[in-house]
Order: structure tokens, then C-alpha cells, then sequence
């Protein structure tokens, strides 16, 4: 008996990823949302189980790339540029923008931003951001 092939598995490398605005795909090689909910627990006494509340959600949002300092539309100069700014608009379509694709978008703020020269290797980036407010799941 064969096995199922799944077709509904989406190839990361089509992904897209914009930053106030500002298209960083060509820079990035990996980029990520991570949702939470809080918890509290309600376990009371004789209990042989924990029990737990649904609390508050929350978004982070991370990429990594290829360091380009030349390019005012970057990430250097983008990424930079928003140290202390405020919250801006992050918009993550996982798997491309066709429209049969889903995106995250999420207002964030940076919350870190680091940049890696390894003797043997190319100069990188990351950068991460902390989702402040819900994130619209919704089609291209």
C-alpha cells in the first residue's frame, strides 16, 4: 500500500519579507513569526490534572540574512534606521505572494539587531522584533 504524498507543502525559499515597507527578500535567507498565548493555571486542591485559562496572545518575529551596507534599501541602512522608531509594519508571506498564499502581517518594534563576521564565512545579520498588537493571518 502507498503512501499519501502531501501537495499542500510549500517551498520556503519563495518566501517574502517586508520591513516598513521596504522589500528584504533578497537579503534573507530565514525569517520567522512565533505566536504565544499566556496560561494561568486554575489547578485547585485534589486535582490529579493542571487546568489553565486561555490569557493574552503575542507575536516575535526574527530574520536572518546577508549583511549589505551599500544599499540604502538594505538591511543595514533599513534595519538601523529603525533602532528606537517605534513600531512599524512587518509582513511575512511564508511561502510567496501568489495569491493562493497566506501573510502574517504585525505591527513590531526592533528589539535587537546583531551583525556576525565569521573568519570562514560571509558577513550576516539578524534581527528581531516584538509584535505589539494582534497579527492579521490573511491572504495575498
Amino acid at each position: 500500500m502507498g503512501t499519501a504524498i502531501a501537495t499542500g507543502f510549500k517551498y520556503g525559499a519563495k518566501a517574502v519579507v517586508t520591513v516598513n515597507a521596504v522589500d528584504l527578500s533578497a537579503f534573507c535567507d530565514d525569517a520567522g513569526i512565533d505566536v504565544g498565548v499566556d496560561t494561568a493555571e486554575t489547578t485547585t486542591f485534589g486535582a490529579t490534572w493542571k487546568t489553565f485559562i486561555e490569557g493574552l496572545a503575542s507575536a516575535k518575529f526574527s530574520l536572518k540574512g546577508n549583511y549589505d551596507p551599500t544599499a540604502s534599501t538594505g538591511p543595514a541602512a533599513v534595519l538601523t534606521a529603525l533602532i528606537g522608531g517605534g513600531a512599524k509594519p512587518v509582513v511575512f508571506n511564508p511561502a510567496g505572494t501568489t495569491s493562493t498564499e497566506l501573510k502574517r502581517t504585525v505591527s513590531a518594534i526592533l528589539t535587537g539587531y546583531a551583525e556576525s563576521s565569521p573568519v570562514g564565512g560571509k558577513v550576516t545579520f539578524t534581527a528581531s522584533f516584538q509584535g505589539t498588537g494582534a497579527v492579521t493571518f490573511g491572504a495575498n
